[in-house]
């Protein structure tokens, strides 16, 4: 019973990540790298197993992170929650 309430929470986590790609999608249409790669991090699956999720977020945060052309500008500009995150 418990793999079955694991794998109902990996498909909400990765409907959350869907959404979030578009709202991503959305903000780097308005030339906003910076607030794309704080709406990947936002949320991020804390401590789960699930490949699935992990690949999923990784490929939502490496989108915005692609989009963004002055890295050292965006680290400097990026809150320490927001990084930790990030280096995690």
């Amino acid at each position: 019973m418990a793999e079955h309430v694991q794998a109902d929470n990996a498909e909400a986590i990765i409907t959350r990540i869907e959404h979030k790609s578009r709202k991503i999608e959305s903000l780097l249409k308005q030339y906003k790298p910076v607030e794309a790669l704080k709406t990947a991090l936002e949320g991020s699956p804390p401590k789960t197993r699930d490949e699935r999720c992990k690949s999923a977020n990784w490929i939502v945060v490496h989108r915005a992170l692609m989009a963004i052309k002055d890295v050292d500008a965006m680290f400097s500009s990026l809150d320490p929650e927001y990084y930790d995150i990030l280096m995690k």
